[in-house]
């Protein structure tokens, strides 16, 4: 159910244009997704669907749906991350210690927030895989 063809996963994301059933249907999808791997987020492309949506789980819980982001921190942490499409080896990325979002939620509203650490680390991770980009392309570090 993951994809993990390099050739799709490369492909940018268009914009969500459905309605709220669909939404929720696709997110319900991704939900059982991230609940049986055990992920920390999830892209709609990483199971397929090439829109602008993902999600986050942790104590965020949220979905995003065409975000963008407003600002990003200048201060850079490098960690290990996984990814559910690239397998289980861990690429050490750098990425901004906060980033704001706007985006549309579960419920097609829009928001904004602010998001730092680990959860600004996931969304950014995310945001990656909507425009294309893979956690290989950002880190030079590996570990099975």
């Amino acid at each position: 159910m993951i994809v993990t063809d390099r050739k799709i996963l490369r492909q940018i994301s268009k914009p969500w244009t459905g309605d709220k059933k669909e939404l929720d249907e696709l997110v319900e999808k991704m939900w059982s997704v991230v609940s049986e791997k055990n992920g920390a987020g999830l892209s709609a492309i990483q199971i397929g669907y090439l829109v602008r949506v993902f999600i986050v789980g942790l104590e965020v819980n949220e979905v995003f749906v065409n975000p963008s982001i407003v600002s990003k921190s200048s201060i850079m942490k490098k960690d290990w991350e996984g990814c559910l499409s690239c397998g289980y080896s861990q690429v050490r990325v750098p990425r901004s210690h906060s980033i704001t979002l706007k985006y549309w939620d579960k419920d097609l509203n829009p928001c904004e927030r602010k998001f730092t650490g680990f959860e600004a680390r996931v969304v950014q991770h995310e945001l990656d895989h909507l425009n294309g980009f893979l956690i290989i392309d950002r880190g030079k570090e590996y570990k099975p």
